[in-house]
C-alpha cells in the first residue's frame, strides 16, 4: 500500500481572474501513500495555491484559469463534489481556531466523522486512532479555549485525521507558536507519519525543526518546482536556497562551507541536526588535541559594549512591577529592569511568561497592580496613551491589524495628523518614512492590496512617522521567509544605528541572536535573566528552566567547546573559528 500514488499533478498551471500571470506554471509530481513531504519557497511562491488545487478550494470555491490535472487516486479533483474530496483531502491551517466548530475538544474531534453520518461504532473506532496518533488521551474532556497554543494545534490534527485521510496538508502549523508547542506539533506530525498510511504535506519555515522527520523536499520559486529531493540533497546546495531568499539549516550550511574550503571531505553525508554536525566536526577536530574554551576572548568584547548601553540615559524603568488580571491571573511578578538610550534589547521567554503583559505597560495600555514604569523618567499612570505613542512605536505581529485607511499615503499620515502637526510636516515626515521602508511609488496604493511584507513596510511606515524614540516589535518575523525576515531586521538594525531604542519580542532565537546586543529571559512573570546576548546563550541550562534553547548555530558550537570553540551567535563567526581550528590541525 505504502507505494500506492494517491496524488498526481500534470502539467498544472493556474492564474487568477484579473491576473495575467500564472501563479503556477507547468507543474508535474507524484507523490505516494505514506510520504512526507517537506514545501518550501519564498512568500508569495505559490506553494498556498498549489495546495488549494489539491484540497478542492481551487477550482470549487476560488475561481481562476486552470490548465492540466489533478488527480487524487486516478481521480480528477474538478470532477468530484468538496464534500467527495474532504473524504480524501485533510487541511490544517496556521491557526486552529479558525477551523473549530465546537466547544469542547471530544466534540471536535468527532464533528467530521458525525457530518459523514458515519455508524457510531465506526465514529468511536476513529476517534480512538484519532486520539492516540496525535497524543490528546488527557485533553478530551477540556473546554478548546483553555488549551495552550501547541495544544490547540494538536486538536485541529487530530479533526483532520479522525477523517481518516489519504492525504494531509498542513500550512504553516507552527507559525504562532512558541519553540514547545511548535516542537509538540512537529513531533504529533512525525508520529503521524509511523502510525498512518497517510501522504503528509507539510507548508513550514521552521527547516531545523522539521527536516530530520521528512523524506522529500520541494522547493518552489516563481510558481514552479525548482528543487525535489532527499532533504541531505536539497539542502546540501545552500545557494540555491539562499537566491530564492530560503535559508538552509545551519548544520547543512555550515558543512558544506567547510567543504567548499577543502577543510573536510566532500565525501562527508550533508547533517541536518546540530547533533550531526557536531559530530563531523568532532571527528576532524579530534586531531588537534583539546583546547582551552575561547568563551573569555569573545564575551570580554560583548560585555564591554553591554556595560557602554547600561552608562547612557535610561529611556524605560520598570520598578518592581506588578500586574494581576481581573480574573486573578498573576502575570506580572516584581520585574525590575532599566532599558538605556540606543540599546537593541531582544525578550525572550514562553507563552504566559508575561512578555505581551510587559509590553501593554510600557505602552500604557495596562496600569500596574504594584510598582512603577517609567518612559523617559515620566510615570505612564500620568501620560495619556496619546501622549505615550508620540515617544513609544509598537508594531504588531500581524500588520493587518494596524491598517485601516484606503491608501498607503494616508496610512503613514494617519498618526502626525493626529498630532494636528503643520501640513508640511507630516508630508515632510510621510515622504522620509516611504523613503526608509523602500515604499516610494506606492503611496496611492490600497495597503491590504499589497504583499505581507510590503504591508509590514507600510505597518513600520505609519509607526516611524510619529517619530518614536522607543520602538517596539511584537513578533516581527511570523509567517515570513528568511528574506523578508532580514530586509525586516536590517530596517529595524539601521534605525537602532540612528539612534531609535529597539525591544524585539520573539520565539525566533537566531534573530535575537544576531540583532538584539542584550537579552531579557522571562519565565512566570519574573525576569530569569538578563545579559549581554553571548552570555545568555552561553547558559542552555538557565535557558533549559523555561523550555528555551539557544539558536542551531549556538548549540553547534557549545557542542564543541572542549575543542576550544566559543559561544557564538552566527554562521560567520562559527566558520571563521572553525577554519582557524581545522587549519591549525592541518598544519599539525
Amino acid at each position: 500500500m505504502r507505494d500506492e500514488v494517491v496524488l498526481e499533478i500534470e502539467d498544472l498551471s493556474f492564474r487568477y481572474h484579473g491576473s495575467k500571470e500564472y501563479v503556477l506554471k507547468n507543474i508535474n509530481l507524484e507523490f505516494r501513500r505514506g510520504e512526507f513531504v517537506l514545501l518550501i519557497g519564498p512568500s508569495g511562491c505559490g506553494k498556498t495555491t498549489l495546495i488549494n488545487t489539491i484540497n478542492g478550494i481551487i477550482p470549487h470555491v476560488i475561481q481562476g484559469l486552470r490548465k492540466g490535472h489533478v488527480r487524487i487516486l486516478g481521480k480528477e479533483v474538478k470532477d468530484l463534489s468538496l464534500a467527495e474530496i474532504s473524504t480524501h483531502v485533510a487541511t490544517v491551517f496556521q491557526d486552529p481556531e479558525t477551523q473549530f466548530f465546537t466547544l469542547s475538544v471530544l466534540d471536535e474531534v468527532v464533528f467530521g466523522p458525525e457530518n459523514l453520518r458515519l455508524p457510531r461504532e465506526e465514529i468511536a473506532k476513529r476517534l480512538e486512532f484519532a486520539v492516540k496518533a496525535t497524543g490528546i488521551e488527557d485533553l478530551l474532556e477540556k473546554d478548546l479555549m483553555s488549551l495552550s497554543g501547541g495544544q490547540k494545534q494538536r486538536v485541529a490534527i487530530a479533526s483532520a485525521m479522525a477523517m481518516m485521510p489519504d492525504i494531509l496538508i498542513l500550512d504553516e502549523p507552527t507559525t504562532n507558536l512558541d519553540p514547545r508547542g511548535a516542537a509538540e506539533v512537529l513531533k504529533t506530525i512525525a508520529r503521524l507519519r509511523k502510525e498512518t498510511n497517510a501522504l503528509i504535506i507539510l507548508i513550514e519555515h521552521r527547516l531545523e525543526e522539521v527536516s530530520k522527520y521528512v523524506d522529500r523536499v520541494l522547493v518552489m520559486n516563481n510558481g514552479e518546482i525548482i528543487a525535489d529531493g532527499p532533504p541531505r540533497e536539497v539542502f546540501g546546495n545552500p545557494d540555491l536556497l539562499y537566491e530564492i531568499g530560503i535559508r538552509p539549516p545551519w548544520a547543512a550550511e555550515t558543512i558544506v562551507r567547510l567543504q567548499r574550503e577543502k577543510l573536510i571531505s566532500s565525501d562527508e553525508k550533508i547533517p541536518i541536526t546540530p547533533e550531526e554536525a557536531a559530530e563531523i566536526l568532532r571527528k576532524y577536530l579530534s586531531k588537534r588535541g583539546k583546547r582551552v574554551n575561547a568563551n573569555e576572548k569573545f564575551f570580554a568584547k560583548d560585555i564591554e559594549y553591554y556595560e557602554s548601553l547600561r552608562k547612557r540615559k535610561p529611556v524605560v524603568e520598570v520598578i518592581n512591577l506588578w500586574h494581576q488580571y481581573p480574573d486573578g491571573t498573576i502575570a506580572l511578578k516584581g520585574i525590575n529592569l532599566t532599558i538605556h538610550e540606543g540599546e537593541f534589547v531582544g525578550i525572550i521567554g514562553q507563552n504566559g511568561a508575561g512578555k505581551t503583559t510587559l509590553l501593554l505597560h510600557l505602552l500604557g495600555l495596562l496600569r500596574p497592580s504594584y510598582g512603577v514604569v517609567k518612559v523617559f523618567g515620566e510615570d505612564v499612570r500620568k501620560l495619556s496613551v496619546a501622549e505615550l505613542s508620540q515617544k513609544v512605536g509598537l508594531i504588531f505581529q500581524n500588520p493587518d491589524l494596524m491598517l485601516f485607511q484606503n491608501t498607503v499615503w494616508d496610512e503613514i499620515a494617519f498618526g502626525p495628523k493626529n498630532l494636528k502637526l503643520p501640513r508640511e510636516e507630516i508630508k515632510k515626515r510621510v515622504e522620509e518614512s516611504l523613503e526608509m521602508m523602500r515604499l516610494k511609488g506606492y503611496e496611492k496604493r490600497h495597503p491590504r492590496a499589497l504583499s505581507r511584507g510590503q504591508r509590514h513596510r507600510v505597518a513600520v511606515a505609519s509607526i516611524l512617522a510619529m517619530r518614536p524614540k522607543i520602538l517596539i516589535a511584537d513578533e516581527p518575523t511570523t509567517g515570513q521567509d528568511f528574506g523578508s525576515r532580514k530586509k525586516y531586521l536590517e530596517l529595524l538594525e539601521e534605525l537602532n544605528r540612528r539612534g531609535t531604542t529597539i525591544i524585539v519580542v520573539s520565539h525566533d532565537m537566531d534573530l535575537i541572536a544576531r540583532y538584539a546586543k542584550r537579552v531579557i529571559v522571562l519565565k512566570q512573570g519574573r525576569v530569569l535573566f538578563d545579559g549581554p546576548t553571548r552570555v545568555v546563550f552561553s547558559r542552555e541550562d538557565i535557558l533549559a528552566e523555561t523550555h528555551i534553547e539557544p539558536p542551531y548555530i549556538t548549540r553547534i558550537g557549545n557542542k564543541l567547546r572542549d575543542f576550544g570553540v566559543p559561544t557564538v551567535l552566527t554562521i560567520e563567526e562559527l566558520i571563521l573559528v572553525l577554519a582557524d581550528l581545522l587549519r591549525d590541525s592541518k598544519a599539525e
